[in-house]
């Protein structure tokens, strides 16, 4: 009895660790302008990463011929932009909002757990402002406003987890 207990308790344990709930996440910021070299131009790169800082997907790059000085979001990422919006070099400082699916390059929804979304830009060839908002993937809603950060402000977070069949749940 006390074996079949045993298993019984790690399926639980690990169907419970393993679980993906489908969902979506929308990041608002609005980057400052650092007054560097091509400022107010600037590239910039909005992705997401695990807890533990590993890559998972690449939500927005606005960098079409500048990259390369996106050093974080390269190496990070190796150059991953697959289903990202993507664009040229951004004239301005201005409000960005991007939504990801919770699926990472492959189309998997990934599993419940701790994510970050981070921001990069830069206005020279040169490591440029980083920021991360951290946030938990799971079967609750998640609503964040981040503090405003010297080149980083207006930001906001909201996860809204998906029912069994994938369409959302309204947590008002």
């Amino acid at each position: 009895m006390k074996v079949l207990f045993c298993i019984i308790f790690l399926f639980i344990s690990v169907s419970s660790f393993s679980q993906a709930t489908p969902g979506t996440v929308s990041f608002t910021v609005t980057t400052i302008d650092n007054y560097k070299k091509y400022s107010p131009d600037h590239v910039m790169a909005i992705w997401v990463e695990t807890g533990a800082g590993n890559f998972v997907k690449t939500l927005q790059v606005q960098a079409s011929k500048r990259k390369q000085h996106l050093y974080t979001w390269n190496t990070k990422s190796g150059g991953n932009n697959v289903d990202a919006i993507s664009g040229p070099t951004l004239p301005d400082h201005d409000k960005v909002t991007v939504t990801w699916n919770c699926k990472d390059t492959i189309g998997a929804v990934v599993k419940d757990g701790p994510y970050q979304i981070v921001t990069e830009y830069t206005d020279e060839h040169a490591q440029g402002p980083l920021t991360t908002v951290p946030f938990t993937k799971g079967t609750s809603a998640v609503k964040l406003t981040p503090a405003k950060q010297q080149w980083f402000t207006d930001m906001n977070l909201i996860y809204t987890p998906g029912n069994i069949t994938g369409s959302l749940q309204s947590k008002r």
